[in-house]
């Protein structure tokens, strides 16, 4: 009940300097021209537009209400609004008079261009959004949407926006930066809030730093409350040096059909960072995607199943080129239970395709001093059960001979190895030398039907060597129809390779 009424006060109108919600039947448009309008002017129509954003804390907007910016138009001011729409009936964020983007341009000056604060059933789209400064700043962002003693959000549409030059620090401990930020709460709120049903879809992150796409939530367990229906769709983040998707905190979430690309390597190596991943949350399905050229200088993975998290799916993906390899599988121990989830638990990872992966040619300080690292996949401290079966592993000859070649490798985390993992009918392109799995002191791990042709450094059985080409005979069953729905997504897919696009089909001899 106590939070039901905080809810209703926020959302009632009750919040000085933030636009009221109510429930009238009537609705209305209100229009923002920044070079035309006139804070003087009633706003409702194209011909008497408001000139500056501040007018929306003079609002009342309700269920079907629209705000629109004109197309083109430039903003130089921080756009904050808090409004609850109704199901079925949002309010809307978006533009009007022509197809270019309206332009709400931060300088660094306020911690988001655009603040979401304490808002449900509403849509922001169309929308072209910056922030930079002359200096990098911490924690700068720039699409906050943002919960603070609310409750449950419903129903958050994020669609087609154009994200570019969010100039925030490059060191997460100093606060980093985010092209597009979801914050559902802080530790020890005393209400606990999450999203219900958010949508963050068709989206253009362009040299956002330090991060892409990133949820703010509970970590610890004790305090958890997932944000539900997370969706993450057909988003391309290009320039991105950091973390490209990441899920905090969620139940269910689905990420699929996103790109990253273009990753630079400018962030300093104290770093780790990847391309798209889960952290604390359950559920969590990752299909569809395509990350390539993550030059992150620890990890690099284009996927990463971090600690904390339990059953989360990764299939019909594409990772290429990228210096860390395919994918990180993490978990940690020795947490209290009302904490963390020990371990990485029941990680599934099938009919992935990984091509040229793990090209770190250089020595790190900060960890694997001693060696050349980037293996296809890296399994370090306590992954428990993850299953990696069906995934087309495809090594180019390494372009140094310095470069790491090593499928699976097991580290340690905190102080704990991998156990039970299993690892069946994979098939593998190992042109030179390649060690099939350093397990160090991992245990109880189990390998059967895994087939490869080259040359591979396997354990005394799971591994089969075939002569011949690589290609569709080898490892394509008509039976299972997941062979053909990854074939029918990578149908149009190339990779740069010495200077020329290859299709995926061809490299993997699907043709």
């Amino acid at each position: 009940m106590y939070m039901k009424n905080i809810k209703t006060i926020l959302c009632g109108g009750l919040v000085a300097m933030l636009v009221s919600c109510s429930s009238q039947m009537t609705t209305t448009n209100y229009y923002f021209d920044s070079v035309n309008g006139d804070d003087a002017n009633n706003g409702t129509s194209v011909g008497t537009p408001f000139k500056s954003l501040a007018k929306l804390q003079s609002l009342t907007l309700k269920g079907g209400d629209s705000i629109l910016l004109k197309s083109g138009a430039v903003f130089t001011e921080k756009l904050l609004l808090s409004c609850c729409g109704e199901e079925n009936n949002p309010v809307v964020l978006g533009k009007y008079g022509g197809l270019e983007k309206p332009h709400i341009k931060g300088n660094g000056a306020d911690t988001a261009a655009v603040h979401i604060l304490n808002s449900e059933n509403l849509v922001i789209r169309d929308l072209e959004i910056s922030n930079k400064g002359d200096v990098p700043k911490a924690g700068l962002l720039g699409l906050w949407v943002e919960l603070d003693k609310f409750g449950e959000s419903h129903n958050m549409v994020i669609d087609d926006l154009y994200v570019h030059d969010v100039y925030g620090s490059t060191v997460i401990e100093k606060g980093g930066g985010i092209g597009i930020c979801i914050q559902n709460g802080r530790d020890n709120d005393s209400i606990l809030n999450r999203f219900v049903g958010m949508t963050i879809e068709n989206c253009y992150l362009k040299d956002c730093q330090r991060d892409g796409i990133k949820f703010r939530g509970y970590w610890i367990r004790k305090q958890w409350n997932p944000n539900l229906g997370v969706v993450v769709r057909k988003n391309v983040l290009d320039g991105v040096p950091g973390d490209g998707i990441v899920l905090a905190g969620c139940d269910g979430g689905l990420i699929e059909y996103n790109v990253m690309k273009n990753c630079p390597k400018t962030l300093p190596e104290s770093e780790a960072c990847d391309g798209i991943w889960p952290w604390c949350s359950d559920n969590t399905l990752v299909q569809f995607n395509v990350v390539s050229d993550h030059k992150s200088i620890i990890d690099g993975y284009a996927y990463d199943s971090d600690w904390g998290c339990r059953n989360s799916v990764f299939q019909y993906n594409l990772s290429y080129n990228n210096d860390g390899g395919f994918m990180l599988v993490i978990g940690t121990d020795g947490w209290p239970e009302a904490w963390c989830v020990n371990g990485n638990i029941e990680t599934k990872v099938r009919y992935n395709v990984s091509i040229n992966d793990g090209l770190r040619n250089y020595l790190t300080n900060a960890s694997h001093k001693d060696a050349y690292f980037s293996p296809a996949m890296h399994f370090t401290g306590y992954t428990q059960n993850t299953l990696v079966e069906n995934n087309l592993f495809y090594l180019f000859p390494k372009p140094e001979p310095q470069i790491d070649r090593t499928l699976f490798h097991f580290t340690k985390h905190d102080s704990s190895y991998g156990k039970g993992d299993v690892f069946k009918n994979n098939y593998i392109y190992a042109p030179e030398v390649t060690v099939a799995v350093k397990e160090e002191k991992a245990v109880g791990n189990q390998y059967f039907g895994n087939v490869y042709i080259g040359s591979l450094k396997t354990p005394a059985t799971g591994f089969t060597k075939q002569e011949g080409t690589f290609n569709k005979s080898l490892w394509y069953n008509a039976e299972d129809k997941n062979w053909d729905i990854l074939l029918d997504f990578l149908k149009d897919k190339t990779v740069p390779v010495n200077g020329k696009e290859l299709k995926v089909l061809d490299i993997i001899g699907a043709n």
